[in-house]
């Protein structure tokens, strides 16, 4: 009966032996299986990952080439452009300017032909009173001759006078032109020496044409006032290059703080308004337009994000439970649960 029972216990522990190591094979087949499929998963999201990445740098790359092939079209297209309006603004200056010298030169006519008119009455004048004093000289003896010869020695002086103080005029309407004319070089030769002054092709290749039409030895006056409103032009041009890179330094400091806060397409606005601003033919409006992208673009970042903020860097977001039993198949390397 003893030994009976021995080996019914045997059996019976034999049993619950086999149970428990049939137990640990299929908990360790069920755990072999779900590291599989999590090592599965994680390369097949890993190589989701890798082919998304690659799919963007290739997009980024392709949209940068078709970017700097449209700016480099719509360079090439503003300098022909450029080229052309200081083509026709030359022409347009060098009409003005001989229309002005034309007008000006009947002017001149007009004044010397007055001056003609007035210097043969003066002759005949003069004419006359020879005659007289000859008369007089003939009828009225030494004293009469005497004050006739004092009146011809004074409309002389007269004359002469009026000769010397045209004359002087002239040679003061002269050097006013030459000083104006240094001044407008002095002023050209700083606007030259800006930092951005290469930029400014087109207002530059104005004032260069129009410097180049003067003269020194025969300084016209409306091609100084050509000159001169070419610089002024080339003055403005240049304010509002210096505008447009200190706006620049100002959205290359905003697009890199949406970088940051992963928020590269609120930029869109402000690189239209950029673009637009650069072109050579653009106004005060186009200033101030990317001057307002730029505020609402600072505006847009400084607001938080509609998705709700982020959890700083090295603080970790929601926490998966941890597994209850090691043994489960749903429990991960890491104890928690899949």
């Amino acid at each position: 009966m003893m030994t009976r029972n021995t080996s019914d216990t045997s059996v019976t522990f034999s049993l619950a032996e086999l149970a428990k190591l049939e137990e640990a094979r299929v908990r360790e087949e069920h755990l072999q299986r779900a590291r599989a499929r999590e090592k599965e998963a994680r390369e097949q999201r890993e190589e989701e990952a890798r082919r998304r990445a690659a799919d963007a740098a290739r997009a980024a790359t392709e949209a940068e080439t078709q970017a700097r092939r449209e700016r480099e079209q719509a360079e090439a297209e503003a300098r022909e452009e450029a080229r052309a309006r200081a083509a026709l603004e030359v022409a347009r200056i060098e009409a003005e300017a001989r229309a002005r010298l034309d007008a000006e030169n009947a002017a001149r006519a007009h004044e010397l032909a007055v001056v003609r008119a007035r210097a043969e009455g003066r002759r005949r004048s003069l004419t006359h009173a020879l005659a007289a004093a000859l008369g007089l000289a003939l009828c009225g003896g030494a004293a009469a001759a005497f004050g006739v010869a004092q009146h011809v020695a004074g409309l002389e002086r007269e004359a002469q006078r009026l000769r010397d103080a045209q004359a002087a005029l002239a040679d003061e309407r002269e050097s006013a032109r030459a000083a104006e004319l240094a001044a407008l070089d002095r002023r050209h030769a700083a606007l030259r020496g800006r930092p951005l002054a290469r930029d400014a092709e087109e207002a530059a290749a104005t004032a260069e044409a129009a410097r180049s039409a003067l003269d020194p030895r025969a300084l016209d006056h409306s091609r100084l006032r050509a000159f001169g409103d070419a610089l002024d032009a080339l003055e403005t041009r240049l304010d509002a290059l210096e505008r447009i890179a200190a706006l620049d330094r100002r959205h290359a400091d905003l697009a890199a703080w949406a970088a940051e806060r992963r928020r590269p397409e609120a930029t869109a606005a402000a690189q239209v308004a950029a673009a637009r601003a650069r072109t050579p033919g653009a106004d005060e409006g186009a200033l101030r337009a990317y001057e307002s992208a730029l505020a609402h673009l600072r505006e847009a970042l400084a607001r938080p994000a509609a998705s709700g903020p982020r959890p700083p860097v090295g603080v970790e977001g929601p926490q998966q439970p941890k597994c209850t039993n090691p043994g489960d198949p749903m429990c991960g390397f890491d104890g928690r649960s899949l």
